[in-house]
């Protein structure tokens, strides 16, 4: 009977912190607002993008739309995944693959007046990641045209399209 009890209070605990309304940490007032205007083109724009895209299978499609809607996005400029590697915009990693780890002033110094629209790209790619979008094998490495990669470029295409692009504030909260 204990083990029942420990196990029904172990799934209510785990289901609700794993998959709850997503949720914006560690980022200082701005960077909170530039993310969540870029999650805001993400959510109103998901099937254009999504279409563009091209071949993502429906399950992939429906758990990419899912995701979006419920992952944790944590800006950690001041930890090593970040600090180690200059050109990373983000991580998707966390248990349960409940959150993404976004390198918010990395992506801010690298394309200073263009980094909105790349943000808004970073944002999609690594909710594929968590999503299980597939990616090709060497994706980091290879020719990056895999399904999470061209997430990513046609979001910051449409972004640009409509003349979004603009130069993102520092984020304080290191």
């Amino acid at each position: 009977m204990n083990k029942l009890i420990l196990l029904f209070t172990m799934s209510l605990l785990f289901s609700t912190s794993a998959f709850s309304a997503r949720n914006i940490k560690h980022c200082g007032s701005n960077a909170e607002s530039t993310m969540k205007d870029a999650l805001r083109f993400l959510d109103n724009n998901i099937n254009t993008i999504i279409n563009n895209t091209g071949d993502l299978k429906n399950g992939e499609k429906k758990r990419l739309k899912n995701k979006l809607a419920n992952i944790n996005f944590k800006c950690m400029d001041h930890k090593q995944v970040c600090k180690k590697k200059a050109t990373r915009g983000g991580k998707s990693r966390h248990l349960f693959n409940a959150a993404v780890v976004i390198c918010y002033n990395n992506i801010r110094t690298l394309l200073q007046d263009d980094a909105f629209c790349t943000l808004a790209d970073v944002l999609i790619h690594e909710a594929g990641h968590a999503a299980g979008v597939k990616k090709d094998w060497g994706h980091n490495n290879g020719p990056n045209n895999d399904k999470v990669y061209r997430l990513g470029y046609a979001a910051a295409d449409l972004c640009r399209t409509k003349s979004l692009d603009r130069a993102i504030r520092l984020n304080t909260n290191n």
